[in-house]
């Protein structure tokens, strides 16, 4: 049987499909979260609830970090 992870349709993604859609590790992605670079959805007051990134703040992500060599 094949696991869905994502919809790319979505707006809100969990913590490994944002990672996917930026092409880089979970990781990172904890490091842009922890550093205050880039926001979490908050559904849940849950402290285990999953951290949601919005697509639109990925995007963002990605312009602020351009850069020319």
């Amino acid at each position: 049987m094949v696991r869905k992870i994502d919809n790319p349709a979505r707006r809100v993604l969990r913590l490994k499909a944002a990672a996917h859609y930026l092409s880089v590790s979970a990781h990172v992605i904890r490091g842009f979260v922890q550093r205050g670079e880039l926001p979490v959805v908050k559904l849940s007051d849950n402290i285990h609830a999953p951290w949601l990134l919005d697509q639109k703040d990925l995007d963002a992500l990605i312009e602020r970090r351009k850069t020319t060599l």
